[in-house]
């Protein structure tokens, strides 16, 4: 029963590691530019369309994200 068992889990390994070298080969382009994503929430925040985040929590440090001042 063991050797079964130690068959079935090389094999699995063996499947999974191939699965995770093809998903590795491919290039996954970008779904969302920084920068226009940084300008568009600026803009909606001008128009009063941005709402704070609950609980006060923290989602970026203070000051211009895009210029990487604190």
């Amino acid at each position: 029963m063991t050797d079964r068992r130690d068959l079935a889990e090389a094999r699995l390994r063996e499947l999974l590691g191939a699965w995770r070298q093809e998903i590795d080969e491919v290039p996954v382009p970008p779904l969302v530019d920084p920068v226009r994503a940084v300008d568009v929430v600026i803009e909606a925040g001008k128009r009063g369309r941005v709402h704070p985040p609950p609980d006060g929590a923290r989602t970026r440090p203070p000051g211009d994200a895009r210029e990487g001042r604190v």
